[in-house]
C-alpha cells in the first residue's frame, strides 16, 4: 500500500510528531491508530508509524527499532558538536556588539554545558552500544533538541530585535542552516527533528513578523516552503530507515524458520540433515543419513563429506568432490554442489547444501545442511542430454553435438599449430527412391544401415553425425590430402555395395565434399561452408564421388550470388527486355510466328546468356515471377500485331510444376486480350522427368483453352518418342544441334529426314531451330520442315511488328554464330 492512500493519518501523525513527540509513546496513542488500519498493510504504513514510535510491532522488535534511531543520530554526533561549536563562535562576536555581553555570555555558557553532555553521552555509548532502548531513547533525544533548538531560536530573535545588518545577515544564515543540518542530523528519530525545526521557524517567523524588514512576506514564505521540505524530508528518511530495518528483521525470521524447517528433513525419503565438526568429520549422523549411505554410525563417523565424495571414480564425482572440497577449505557457506557416493556398489548422486556453524565467541565449529538424493533426476537429465546430443534415428551424434566437437578440435588445431582437420560432408544418392518404393520404415532402416557402415568406416578416425534426412558429415585429423581423399573415396565406396532390406537389395550410393584447414582464421562455419560448395560441385558434376574443396569453387559461388543478386535488381527496376526472333514458314518465306526471348544486358558483364541466369532464377525462386512476365509483356506486345499467326513462349519446368499453371496463364490471356489459339506453349523433355501424374491433366487444360503446346529439343533426351506416345502436343522443334550437322554428317539429313516423316504420320507441325545458312534452308524445305527459326532469317526485335516485314529479301547468310543465338528463351537448361 502506498502512503498517499492514507494521507489524512500521515498528516495526523506529523502534526502529533510536532506538537507532542511523546503522544506516540503512550497508551492512548492506540485511539490515534486504531489497530484496524494497519491491518492488511504490506509493510509501508506499519514502517512510517514504527519511524514515530507508535506501537505497531512487537515491543523487543521497537527496542531495537529505537536503540538503532539512537545510533543513527550517535553516527553524526561529532559533526553536529563541530556545527554548534563553529558557529556559535561566529554569531557570539557578532552579537556582542548591539547585545549585552552578559547575555550572550550566558547563552555560550548554555550552549556549552549541552554540548559537554552531548559528547560525554556519545562517548559513553561508543564503549557500551546500546542494542535496545526503551522509549525513554527517544524521548530524551526530543529533550535535548528542544534544549539546543530553544537556545539557537533567541539569535534570529535577538537579531532581528537589535535591528543589526550585519547580526540578521549572520542569524538567518546560521538559523537556515541549523534548520536543514539539525533536521537531517535527528532525522532517524522524527519526533526529535520536528521539534528542532518547528522551535527555529517559529523563532524565525516571530521575529520577521515582530520586526519586520524589506521584502519581510518574502523571506517568510520563502521561510515556511523550505521548512516544509525539510519536514517532507526527514520524515521519508525516517520511514525508510524503519523499513530497512523492518525487511531485516523478516530477513532474521525468515532464517530461523528455514533452520527450524530443516530439522524437519529427517523424517523425508529423499533428504536429510547432516553435521560436520570444524576438522570435516561427519557427527549426529540420522538413521535416514545411514540408509542414504550403506555405512554404519562407526564408519560415517570415522568419515568426512569429503571422504564419502571421493568414494565413485567418475569424471562428474571427481569434479564435485574437488568443488566441495574448495568451498569448506574457505569455510563458506554452498548449495546445489552434486557429489557422486558408492552405494553398495551402486552409483548414486547428491546435492549438498550447507553452512558454517559458529560458537559462542564465533569461532568456527563445522557444517550443518541438508543433502538430497538425486539420482533419478540425474539418470533423466543424462538421458536427456543424450537424446538432445543424438540422432534418435541412428543413435550417431546429430548436428548440434557435432558442431560442438568440431569448435573443440578446431580450437585444439589451433592452438597446436597444426593443419591437419577435415571435414567431410555427405548426401546420399537416390534415397528418395528407396522412400516412395518401399515407405518411411523401409527408408529409416536405410539409414540405420548405412549409420552402422560410416560408423564402422569413422571410428578411431572421426567424429561422425547426422545432420537429417540424408545429410551426414564426419571430421577428424588427416595428415595428408591423399589420406584425406582416401577416406572420402572410402565413404563414397561403402555405400556402394547394396543394402538389403526385407527381401529386396538396394543400391544407392553417396556423394561427398570436403575441405581441409588451410587458413588459420578459418571458424567452423567457414569450414562448413567450404565443405557444402564442395558436395554441391560434386553433384553437379554427375554425383556418385567424392571431391575436394578448391579456392576456384568459392570465386565461382561468390560470382553466382552477384549475379543472383543483380538479377533480382534487374527483375525489380524493370531491366529485363523480351525479344521476337521471326519464325518464318518454309514455303512462303513468310514470318508467320514467333519465338520470344528474355534478354538481360547486364551495365558490367554486357549480355547474360539465359542458359546463365535462368538456372540461377529457378534455383532463387524468380523464375515464377519471372516467367509469367515473361508471358505477360508478350501477350500484350503480340495483341497489337495480328500479322504475326502465334507467338512461342517458353515454360521452364519449375514453372510447369507450378499447380496454379493453368489459372495463371488464363489470368494473363484475359488481362492481355490475347487469343489463346495464337499462343503456342513450349516446354521441354525435363518436365517430364519431375512428373508424378499431373503433367497429362495440366496439357489438356491448357490446349482445351485453346491453347497449343510444343515439345521443343525434341530429339536430345532420352525417352522423346515415348513422350509422343504419352502425351499430346500439336508441334515439336528439331533442336539446333541436328541443324547444326546438315552438311557436316550424312547421318544429319537422315535423322531429320524420319523426325518430320513421324511428326506428319502423327499430324504434329515441325519447326527446325537454329537455321543459320542458306544450305540448311533448302535442306530443310526440301524434307518438308513446316517452318524454321534462326539468325538466317533476321535477328530478333523488341517490337514485334518490325519482324512481320521480313522476307526472303532480307535473308542473309549468316557464317559467324552469335552467342545466344538459340539460346534466349526462358527455359531450363536442365
Amino acid at each position: 500500500m502506498r502512503l498517499e492512500a492514507k494521507w489524512k493519518l500521515v498528516l495526523r501523525v506529523v502534526c502529533m510528531a510536532i506538537l507532542s513527540p511523546g503522544y506516540s509513546t503512550t497508551s492512548s496513542a492506540r485511539k490515534i491508530i486504531p489497530p484496524d488500519m494497519v491491518q492488511g498493510d504490506g509493510g509501508t504504513l506499519r514502517a512510517f508509524l514504527l519511524a514515530f514510535g507508535y506501537p505497531v510491532v512487537e515491543e523487543h522488535l521497537a527496542r531495537k527499532v529505537r536503540a538503532a534511531q539512537i545510533a543513527g543520530i550517535a553516527r553524526l554526533t561529532p559533526f553536529v558538536v563541530a556545527a554548534n561549536f563553529i558557529n556559535a563562535i561566529v554569531v557570539a562576536p557578532v552579537f556582542m556588539r548591539f547585545q549585552p555581553v552578559s547575555y550572550v555570555t550566558l547563552w555560550l555558557a548554555a550552549i556549552t554545558v549541552l554540548l559537554g553532555l552531548t559528547v560525554r553521552n556519545w562517548l559513553r555509548n561508543r564503549q557500551c552500544p546500546i542494542l535496545e532502548t526503551s522509549p525513554r531513547g527517544p524521548a530524551k533525544a526530543v529533550l535535548y533538541a528542544t534544549g539546543f533548538s530553544l537556545l539557537w531560536a533567541a539569535v534570529p530573535l535577538g537579531a532581528f530585535a537589535g535591528g543589526d545588518t550585519a547580526g540578521i545577515w549572520i542569524a538567518s544564515c546560521v538559523t537556515t542552516a541549523m534548520i536543514c543540518g539539525g533536521g537531517f542530523a535527528l532525522a532517524t528519530v522524527p519526533q526529535a527533528a520536528f521539534r528542532w525545526v518547528a522551535i527555529l521557524f517559529v523563532a524565525s517567523a516571530g521575529a520577521l513578523i515582530i520586526n519586520p524588514v524589506e521584502a519581510s512576506w518574502l523571506l517568510l514564505f520563502l521561510l515556511a516552503s523550505y521548512t516544509a521540505v525539510v519536514i517532507g524530508s526527514v520524515a521519508s528518511t525516517g520511514w525508510l530507515f524503519a523499513s530497512h530495518f523492518l525487511a531485516e528483521a523478516e530477513l532474521e525470521q525468515r532464517d530461523e524458520l528455514i533452520a527450524l524447517l530443516m530439522n524437519e528433513f529427517e523424517e523425508k525419503d529423499s533428504d536429510w540433515v547432516w553435521e560436520a565438526d570444524s576438522r570435516g568429520n561427519l557427527r549426529n549422523v540420522s538413521e535416514r543419513f545411514l540408509a542414504a549411505s550403506g555405512r554404519t554410525h562407526m564408519e560415517l563417523h570415522t568419515m568426512g563429506m569429503i571422504d564419502l565424495a571421493c568414494s565413485l571414480d567418475h569424471e562428474d564425482a571427481q569434479t564435485g568432490a574437488v568443488e566441495l572440497e574448495t568451498v569448506t577449505r574457505s569455510r563458506a557457506a554452498f548449495r546445489d554442489i552434486v557429489v557422486g557416493v558408492e552405494v553398495n556398489g551402486e552409483e548414486r548422486w547428491w546435492s549438498l547444501a550447507a553452512r558454517p556453524v559458529h560458537d559462542h565467541r564465533g569461532g568456527f565449529a563445522g557444517y550443518r545442511g541438508v543433502a538430497s538424493d538425486i539420482t533419478e533426476s540425474k539418470r533423466a537429465s543424462a538421458l536427456v542430454s543424450h537424446l538432445a546430443e543424438h540422432d534418435s534415428l541412428t543413435g550417431i551424434g546429430n548436428r548440434s553435438w557435432f558442431l560442438k566437437q568440431a569448435e573443440l578440435l578446431l580450437e585444439d588445431q589451433k592452438r597446436e599449430g597444426h593443419a591437419t582437420l577435415t571435414l567431410f560432408l555427405i548426401d546420399l544418392d537416390n534415397f528418395k527412391v528407396v522412400n516412395d518404393t518401399c515407405g518411411h520404415p523401409a527408408g529409416d532402416e536405410l539409414l540405420r544401415q548405412v549409420a552402422d557402415r560410416f560408423t564402422a568406416l569413422s571410428e578411431g578416425r572421426t567424429v561422425l553425425a547426422r545432420f537429417g534426412g540424408d545429410e551426414f558429415a564426419a571430421l577428424g585429423k588427416f595428415v595428408s590430402d591423399q589420406a584425406a581423399t582416401a577416406f572420402a573415396e572410402d565413404l563414397v565406396n561403402v555405400t556402394r555395395k547394396p543394402f538389403t532390406i526385407g527381401s529386396r537389395d538396394f543400391a544407392i550410393g553417396a556423394t561427398v565434399g570436403f575441405t581441409r584447414l588451410r587458413d588459420r582464421l578459418d571458424t567452423v562455419d567457414d569450414l562448413m561452408r567450404k565443405a557444402d560448395i564442395a558436395l554441391y560441385k560434386a553433384k553437379e558434376s554427375g554425383r556418385g564421388r567424392a571431391l575436394a574443396f578448391e579456392t576456384e569453387m568459392e570465386r565461382e559461388v561468390r560470382e553466382k550470388r552477384e549475379l543472383e543478386a543483380d538479377l533480382r535488381e534487374a527483375f525489380e527496376y524493370g531491366r529485363l527486355n523480351v525479344d521476337f526472333q521471326p519464325i518464318v514458314d518454309s514455303r512462303s518465306g513468310k514470318v508467320v510466328s514467333s519465338e520470344v526471348l528474355l534478354r538481360w544486358l547486364h551495365p558490367v558483364r554486357g549480355e547474360v546468356p539465359p542458359d546463365t541466369f535462368i538456372p540461377i532464377a529457378e534455383h532463387a525462386g524468380l523464375i515464377l515471377p519471372l516467367g509469367n512476365w515473361v508471358l505477360r509483356k508478350a501477350c500484350a506486345a503480340a495483341a497489337q500485331c495480328p500479322e504475326l499467326d502465334s507467338i512461342a513462349v517458353n515454360l521452364s519446368p519449375v514453372q510447369f510444376m507450378d499447380p496454379n499453371l493453368v489459372g495463371v496463364v488464363s489470368g494473363i490471356l484475359a488481362e492481355t486480350g490475347f487469343p489463346p489459339e495464337r499462343l503456342v506453349l513450349e516446354i521441354t523433355e525435363s518436365v517430364f522427368l519431375r512428373d508424378q501424374g499431373s503433367a497429362s491433366r495440366k496439357l489438356e487444360k491448357l490446349r482445351d483453352l485453346g491453347i497449343r503446346v510444343a515439345l521443343d529439343d525434341f530429339g536430345t533426351g532420352y525417352s522423346s518418342l515415348s513422350y509422343l506416345r504419352k502425351y499430346k502436343f500439336d508441334k515439336i522443334k528439331i533442336d539446333k544441334s541436328f541443324v547444326d550437322e546438315i552438311g557436316e554428317r550424312s547421318d544429319g539429313l537422315a535423322i531429320i529426314s524420319a523426325i518430320i516423316a513421324l511428326a506428319h504420320n502423327l499430324g504434329l507441325e515441325v519447326t527446325a531451330e537454329g537455321v543459320e545458312r542458306k544450305f540448311q534452308v533448302d535442306a530443310l524445305r526440301t524434307l518438308g520442315c513446316d517452318t524454321m527459326q534462326g539468325y538466317f532469317f533476321g535477328r530478333p526485335d523488341p517490337n514485334p511488328m518490325n519482324i512481320t516485314s521480313l522476307g526472303p529479301t532480307h535473308w542473309q547468310d549468316t557464317e559467324t554464330k552469335p552467342d545466344s543465338a538459340t539460346s534466349g528463351s526462358l527455359k531450363s537448361v536442365s
